[in-house]
């Protein structure tokens, strides 16, 4: 087999590979370097590059320059074209026997790697207890930004705190170029591992892609990154309002820092892991320029078939989330969520990506899978192209996974859904997908909220303020309601979707 592939890959290694995406908002738009082996990761396109093709033959050359074939040269020829159209057939019908073995791991790796990081994190919060996955990701969401976003500007100098002095020197502030436009698709657990007796590290790999501004020219880049965290072993964890944005840990002021890590507020110097994590170390896996040639292209999706990952202890966690909120009846509880939750929100975002209307689920959304989007969005509306997912329908609802931490508690299912989902102008013209057969697919969706909040004792409404009940109509960019000025995003009110994990990536 291995010389069959040999040979196979010889004959088409000389074709190009095509790189497509998927479109839907959270995961059906891949911006990943990788995005080959993954076509539906992320929140983001896939954009490849093609290279033209070159053929060689077997011939040799007279002295008059007129070309003569050797007839044993013919059959020698011949025979070698028969022999990789067999090893093409051999191939392709292997693939067709099991077409996931190439690029997706085996569910045993990704249930053992899910329990090595669930362990490695619950020794984490048996020293930390107030430890928040939640609140992490959301701290290296906005780190993740504002390290590119701020980079040549006088304002990087406001996350001294938060990086070594190495990072902390990494760009100048005169250089002649800038970086926007930063999409994080998503962030995976890596691991948590102490460093001898007085630090401890947690690790995590984020796939983004920002545009480069240089000389008149912008150019996208998608990258894979592995970012290694720092602190003081013993510390515990801020709360809430101090790890979704970056502030002063002493005062809770914007982060507005000198190179030394004072803070201009309260003049105290933040040492560094002494009560916040730290960016120790960062490695740039991968970068890859962009083209905007693909943003319609889709491929087949690639982990529907695969089996369902659950939590190792499902069982216990909805015993124990059960008893939180003593829910005596939990298929009770359960409809409910499924019908008034998971479902309408599903419809709902989806419904309002379809129109362009992103703003409209502003107040289901987290802060970054919101920020992850609008950037697609805006780059629709600038072409003047719709994302249509028609007859959007939901064949099925699978829980998987339950956590409670301190401040949040989450909710991840697994959704089996089908549409016709297709892009097109605003003539109508078909751009990419289809209109008439259906796209089968399936999402692991999170969603999350403040640990405490009380089940509404009547069916949710999407279309109005969880805390004031006036219509949902005027949320700003930050999800502040525009009547009681309440914060609606971060869960404290009611569910939020938090992120959308493509079935092929999932690990857990």
């Amino acid at each position: 087999m291995r010389l069959i592939l040999l040979i196979l890959l010889i004959a088409i290694g000389s074709c190009g590979w095509l790189d497509i995406a998927q479109a839907r908002p959270g995961g059906g738009h891949s911006s990943s370097s990788s995005s080959s082996s993954h076509s539906s990761s992320g929140s983001g396109f896939s954009w490849g590059s093609h290279s033209g093709s070159n053929t060689s033959g077997f011939s040799s050359g007279s002295s008059n320059s007129e070309e003569i074939t050797h007839p044993m040269s013919s059959l020698l020829a011949l025979v070698i074209v028969i022999i990789i159209v067999v090893a093409i057939v051999i191939v392709l019908k292997n693939m067709s026997r099991s077409q996931t073995f190439v690029v997706m791991p085996t569910l045993e790796n990704r249930s053992r790697q899910q329990l090595g990081v669930a362990q490695q994190l619950t020794l984490l919060k048996q020293s930390d207890a107030n430890f928040s996955g939640i609140l992490f990701l959301d701290f290296v969401h906005s780190l993740y930004s504002k390290f590119y976003s701020y980079s040549t500007h006088p304002e990087f100098s406001y996350l001294s705190p938060f990086l070594s002095v190495d990072l902390q020197q990494h760009f100048q502030q005169n250089a002649p170029w800038q970086i926007n436009e930063v999409v994080i698709n998503g962030i995976k657990w890596l691991e948590y591992t102490k460093q001898g007796t007085e630090m401890e590290s947690l690790s995590v790999h984020i796939d983004a892609n920002y545009t480069l501004h240089l000389q008149g020219k912008h150019t996208r880049y998608a990258v894979q990154e592995r970012w290694q965290f720092l602190r003081q072993q013993g510390v515990l964890s801020a709360e809430p309002e101090k790890m979704q944005t970056l502030c002063c840990p002493h005062c809770g002021a914007p982060a507005h820092f000198t190179d030394a890590g004072s803070c201009e507020y309260c003049g105290k110097q933040v040492q560094k892991g002494g009560m916040q994590w730290y960016l120790g170390k960062r490695v740039v896996l991968s970068t890859t320029a962009l083209s905007s040639n693909e943003l319609v292209a889709y491929a087949q999706e690639q982990g529907t078939q695969l089996s369902t990952i659950k939590q190792l202890d499902l069982s216990e966690q909805m015993q124990r989330f059960q008893e939180l909120h003593a829910y005596g009846d939990w298929p009770a509880f359960w409809q409910s969520f499924e019908t008034e939750i998971v479902r309408a929100y599903f419809l709902t975002i989806y419904q309002h990506w379809s129109q362009r209307n992103w703003q409209a689920a502003r107040h289901l959304l987290s802060d970054r899978l919101y920020e992850a989007n609008v950037f697609w969005q805006n780059l629709y509306a600038e072409h003047d192209w719709y994302n249509r997912l028609d007859n959007l329908q939901i064949e099925r609802v699978v829980l998987v996974k339950i956590e409670t931490d301190k401040y949040y508690e989450a909710i991840t299912v697994r959704i089996f859904a089908a549409c016709n989902d297709y892009t097109e102008d605003a003539q109508g013209k078909l751009l990419g997908g289809n209109k008439k057969e259906l796209r089968h697919y399936s999402e692991y969706w999170t969603l999350v909220r403040r640990a405490g909040i009380v089940q509404h004792s009547k069916p949710y409404s999407l279309s109005q303020c969880p805390q004031c009940g006036a219509p949902a109509d005027n949320m700003g960019q930050t999800a502040e309601c525009g009547y009681c000025g309440s914060k609606i995003s971060t869960g404290q009110f009611s569910w939020v979707l938090f992120l959308i994990t493509q079935d092929e990536v999932y690990e857990g």
